[in-house]
């Protein structure tokens, strides 16, 4: 139980980070070799692979965090495996807009090991429809089936993150016995909008 309390902090922090944090420093424009540009680049590419959206990076803000910098206070180990991307529009997007796309790269197979997406809602309107547990685990399984995240056969649902009306976004943990992702749903679009490692 311990475990899965750490992995559902570790997304969270995960989260507060992508969801506009400001960085601890200004942005270098390189980490570990990785330029601001060529991760944005990996990040548009992983949005386009994943959830079959088209993003660009023009008129958008590139940030990097250096994960040397951000670590974990008791053991002074990385909090993330990779490079977070932050790709963020500059100016004020349109309802339905991806307004920011997120990602942690490894700086060595330049491989996404999570993405997620931010899209422009209106002034925070829920959407009439009620959502029921099953449609939100369904969306995430098929999201990880359809992307080959894990073994198809092999993955099932470890845990859910607690049901909150108020929350915009659910998280389901799942393992294939090898490796463990978490995959949030928006509980709006019905829609899987983030995916990590963990």
């Amino acid at each position: 139980m311990k475990k899965y309390a750490w992995i559902q902090g570790l997304l969270l922090l995960f989260v507060a980070v992508l969801s506009g944090c400001n960085p601890i420093t200004a942005s270098p424009e390189q980490v570990q070799g990785l330029t601001k540009e060529e991760a944005a680049q990996i990040a548009s590419a992983a949005v386009r692979q994943y959830y079959h959206v088209e993003v660009n990076t023009t008129d958008r803000v590139i940030t990097l965090d250096d994960p040397a910098k951000l670590v974990e206070a008791t053991t002074g180990e990385p909090i993330f495996r990779g490079i977070p991307v932050h790709v963020v529009m500059n100016r004020e997007p349109q309802v339905g807009e991806v307004s920011a796309f997120h990602a942690i790269i490894d700086p060595k197979s330049k491989q996404a090991l999570s993405v997620s997406i931010d899209f422009a809602g209106q002034n925070g309107q829920q959407t009439a429809k009620t959502l029921t547990e099953a449609d939100l685990e369904k969306a995430a399984s098929e999201f990880i089936r359809t992307q080959k995240l894990l073994t198809p056969t092999a993955f099932q649902l470890v845990k859910a993150s607690y049901a909150n009306p108020d929350d915009l976004k659910r998280y389901f943990y799942y393992s294939d016995g090898l490796k463990a992702i978490a995959i949030g749903v928006d509980t709006q679009l019905q829609q899987v909008v983030t995916f990590t490692y963990i």
